[in-house]
This record gives C-alpha cells, structure tokens and sequence, in this order.
C-alpha cells in the first residue's frame, strides 16, 4: 500500500512505484473511476482502450461474431503485417 498526502490545492503526489506500474510519465492522464466507495486511478488511455474492447463486443455480439472468429482475424491481420515488414 502506497500513502499520499493531499495539498492544499487538493493535489496528490502518485508514488513512484505506482507510476511506474501505471508507466506514467510527466504530462500523462490520470482517471478517477469511483466503484462501490473505492476509487481506482488508471491511466486515462486505458480508459480509451476499455471503452473501444467494450464497443467492439457490443458490434460483434450483434453481428454474431464469436471471440474465436475475431481473434482468428486478428492472427490473419498479424501474420499480414508480419509479412509486408519482411519485404
């Protein structure tokens, strides 16, 4: 557990191992997400990245896209990629 102290201006220093577990650096953002009188900080970009896995599975779900066709795509995408570099 990590301790923080808050400023007068209700600013918190992040402890150094929790930004390097986070990988935060200077100018990064941070989100306050509030869960069942917990907060949880994170990296906002993660935030970003939740979000758009959610929306994806919503548009699967709809189109009847199981997880094993994405993920099978996304290998086809890869090796694509992989071999267009080794060119």
């Amino acid at each position: 557990m990590e301790v923080s102290r808050i400023s007068s201006k209700g600013q918190v220093t992040v402890p150094k191992s929790i930004r390097s577990l986070l990988n935060l650096v200077e100018g990064d953002r941070v989100a306050f997400i509030e869960e069942n009188g917990k907060v949880i900080i994170t990296k906002a970009s993660l935030i970003a990245l939740r979000q758009l896995q959610n929306e994806i599975s919503r548009e699967a779900d709809k189109k009847g896209i199981s997880e094993k066709d994405l993920l099978d795509d996304l290998e086809k995408v890869r090796e694509e990629m992989w071999n267009e570099r080794k060119k």
